[in-house]
């Protein structure tokens, strides 16, 4: 429930401060028991502009949590994962799991690389080639 009534000069700052430190309109808004669209006027009217740091928040974590260089390596160490547990595989069941597992994965990785990337085409023949050198390295 907000308060209601005019935000007082201290108040004014504060809510500055906390929207300053990066804190969202909400949060700030629940802090200080005020509505949303009062901490958004509060802010334009001191000139921070919301919708840029929002762009500029939103650009980071979609470059963290989407970023392709970083999917490739998971894909890379998933797949690495299920040749350690190939060789321990030894029950029909979890042999399928495991190897749906690594259909998926070279799929995503193959996607990963796009329809037009013709010259990263060998790298999974590559890896198995790899695998199979180390079989036979093993046997």
């Amino acid at each position: 429930m907000s308060k209601g009534g005019p935000v007082g000069e201290e108040e004014e700052k504060k809510i500055l401060e906390a929207l300053e430190t990066g804190r969202s309109v909400r949060g700030v808004a629940e802090e200080f028991q005020r509505g949303t669209g009062t901490i958004s006027r509060i802010a334009k009217r001191n000139g921070l502009d919301l919708a840029e740091r929002s762009a500029t928040k939103t650009a980071a974590f979609i470059s963290s949590c989407y970023a392709s260089e970083d999917r490739v390596r998971l894909i890379g160490e998933a797949l690495n994962k299920g040749r350690e547990l190939l060789k321990a595989c030894d029950n029909p069941r979890d042999f399928q799991y495991l190897m749906t597992g690594f259909a998926i994965g070279i799929d995503k990785r193959r996607l990963e690389d796009g329809p037009g990337d013709v010259d990263k085409a060998g790298e999974i023949r590559q890896l198995f080639e790899k695998m199979r050198e180390e079989e036979a390295a093993e046997s």
